[in-house]
């Protein structure tokens, strides 16, 4: 009997392409999968589309925002309550090979310490790698990867994208849901972390392949990427800042770093509005110092109780 997927799709204001997006999943050649769309109170017609031209699909609707990391909580939850044994959270601006989910759970199944499972992401619109499987293999691992008949059937890596990202249910009861003091970004490589801490390994399918246009849902106005960068930045210094196997006193001073090197790169670019940005990001990280506190406080004694330090 094939495991019980759950695929989750969330959503804001991403009608322009969920079409695609769920056209392509649901010609997915697996046996037992179900898609879940999570919409985190979107305003454009999303909510329609997937009424009209998904019956089939799951909605879950939330009544505001709630980033990355709840969203995404709420439909783990969900296909928790149904006995999932894997889940698969993938982006809206994505397209799936017929085979994607297969390939990965093939290789989930004869790997146990294999956790957490991404796919090699391809552009939007060609065959090419996107930028984020350039960026994240190695020139051996690309050389690898591009070896014809050589390729191992998954790579080891420290994290993979939140933009296909499948977890074990066992994963999840050990590790736990997404941490939703990361709205968006970070989330899934703090995951990464988490379950490391637990004995989990992260791999990239080398077989499993999606089209990814990466940004998609964030839109192309400078207002939105403004956004985009800031809540980047926020959760880079939270999860730097959270970093279980150093000393508090150490995040701090890779905090100050960060932040001097932030606040030169923004001089040195004459981007003020930037310095403007920075500024209400610290005021509000300072606002959780509490949490941030209490996050690193609960990782550290993780940590320590599996003997990783």
């Amino acid at each position: 009997m094939s495991p019980r997927v759950f695929v989750i799709v969330l959503n804001f204001n991403g009608a322009d392409w969920l079409i695609a997006c769920l056209g392509a999943l649901l010609q997915t050649a697996y046996s037992d999968f179900s898609v879940i769309v999570v919409d985190n109170a979107s305003t454009d017609d999303s909510l329609n589309l997937i009424r009209v031209k998904y019956p089939e699909i799951i909605l879950l609707q939330n009544n505001r925002n709630d980033g990355f990391s709840a969203g995404n909580n709420l439909g783990i939850r969900y296909a928790l309550e149904r006995r999932a044994d894997y889940v698969v959270l993938l982006n809206p601006d994505t397209k799936v090979k017929p085979d994607w989910l297969s390939r990965m759970i093939e290789v989930g199944e004869q790997e146990p310490s294999l956790g957490i499972l991404g796919a090699v992401q391809l552009r939007y619109d060609n065959e090419d790698w996107n930028s984020w499987t350039h960026t994240a293999l190695s020139p051996a691992q690309q050389m690898l990867l591009s070896s014809q008949g050589q390729c191992p059937a998954w790579l080891e890596m420290e994290w993979v994208e939140g933009s296909c990202f499948a977890i074990k249910r066992k994963v999840i009861k050990s590790v736990g849901l997404f941490d939703p003091i990361f709205f968006s970004f970070y989330e899934e490589i703090d995951y990464c972390r988490r379950a490391r801490y637990h004995g989990f390994r992260t791999g990239l399918v080398t077989q499993s392949r999606l089209h990814h246009h990466r940004g998609g849902v964030w839109g192309a106005t400078p207002e939105k990427q403004m956004v985009r960068d800031y809540q980047c930045d926020k959760s880079q210094f939270i999860y730097s800042l959270t970093a279980p196997d150093r000393a508090i006193a150490k995040n701090l001073f890779n905090y100050g770093q960060t932040f001097l090197s932030k606040v030169k790169d923004a001089l040195v670019a004459m981007k003020y509005v930037h310095l403007l940005a920075l500024a209400r990001m610290q005021f509000s990280i300072w606002r959780q110092s509490l949490m941030i506190w209490r996050k690193w406080r609960a990782d550290r004694l993780k940590l320590t109780g599996y003997g990783a330090i």
